[in-house]
């Protein structure tokens, strides 16, 4: 009876331990696959970042005494809406705003960078661009760098915000979930969708001065919401480039010009024998002669009509075949 007690105790130490192994195997593989689906997905800031509407408040109650006539209390203003900037011509253009030109017979298409189109922008929008790249390289350890087609700005290896150019507009890109700003004062677009975008995929465009400030209030939550503070004595630098046109920027490298189709041209020209092979070149001698005379034969006969004598055409011909 012990004996069977001890085998039934081993029996049962052997299947609880087979059963803490399978499910130590089940928790490790739900763990690799939860890590694998966050590595797939961009690495964006999840928290609300955009600050609650604020509600008006209600209206004070004046004492009225007793007795006294009552008049009816003038309406709550309504609160500001932001004005719609009027819409550009080009502001639906595709992200690399792709311009195709004719230059003759050549078919030509110019490949604008960044710094190009930020160049060629209104001098107010290059105001506003210059607020709000001082707002956000005002915070501790955020650096910008300009690629081709756009200005990004980083924190570490933490992708913070960009700057594009949609057409005439410039756009601010932001590293957060748009569905934060949902029923706010910030008009933004979700731009999730397009890969290139996946890292910052709320949009903000910025048509306006009150779009311009709307801009830093975003950044200054984010950073907040970050815990990242101010550079101490930092000072705003002016970055306004002054326009120029698209030759003078052709010339700097910063458009490219792309000849998408032309019309190809040969040269003709005279070759002397010499300068053919032999085998593009086979003419024997005797060719050579006859051809000789029958030019000769053709001037003689020429002269002959001229002058009304047939004899100095016979000479001519006779010399010619000797």
């Amino acid at each position: 009876m012990l004996t069977l007690l001890c085998l039934s105790n081993k029996t049962a130490l052997l299947i609880l331990m087979a059963v803490l192994i399978v499910f130590i195997v089940l928790l490790t593989v739900l763990g690799i696959v939860f890590i694998v689906a966050l590595r797939k997905r961009a690495p964006v800031v999840k928290v609300i970042m955009a600050p609650p509407r604020e509600e008006p408040l209600a209206p004070a109650v004046p004492f009225v005494a007793a007795g006294e006539p009552t008049s009816p209390a003038p309406p709550a203003p309504l609160p500001e809406a932001e004005p719609e900037p009027a819409p550009d011509d080009d502001d639906a253009a595709a992200e690399d705003d792709t311009v195709f030109v004719t230059e003759g017979q050549d078919k030509v298409r110019y490949d604008r960078s960044f710094e190009a189109k930020l160049i060629q922008l209104k001098d107010e929008t290059k105001e506003w661009y210059t607020t709000v790249k001082n707002e956000l390289l005002s915070y501790k350890k955020v650096r910008s760098r300009i690629s081709w087609r756009r200005e990004s700005f980083q924190m570490g290896r933490m992708k913070i915000a960009r700057f594009v150019v949609r057409g005439k507009t410039l756009c601010l890109m932001l590293a957060v979930e748009p569905s934060g700003y949902a029923g706010t004062k910030y008009a933004v677009e979700d731009v999730s969708n397009v890969a290139s975008s996946a890292d910052t995929p709320t949009m903000y465009r910025i048509k306006s001065a009150r779009r311009a400030k709307y801009a830093v209030e975003m950044i200054a939550g984010i950073m907040k919401e970050l815990s990242v503070g101010k550079q101490p004595g930092y000072e705003e630098k002016d970055y306004f480039i002054p326009y120029e046109g698209t030759m003078g920027l052709i010339r700097k490298g910063l458009i490219k010009r792309v000849v998408s189709s032309t019309t190809r041209t040969f040269e003709i020209r005279e070759v002397d024998k010499e300068e053919l092979s032999d085998e593009e070149y086979t003419v024997s001698d005797e060719e050579i002669a006859e051809a000789a005379a029958a030019v000769a034969s053709a001037n003689a006969e020429q002269e002959a009509a001229q002058d009304g004598t047939a004899e100095p055409l016979k000479e001519a011909a006779a010399t010619a075949k000797e």
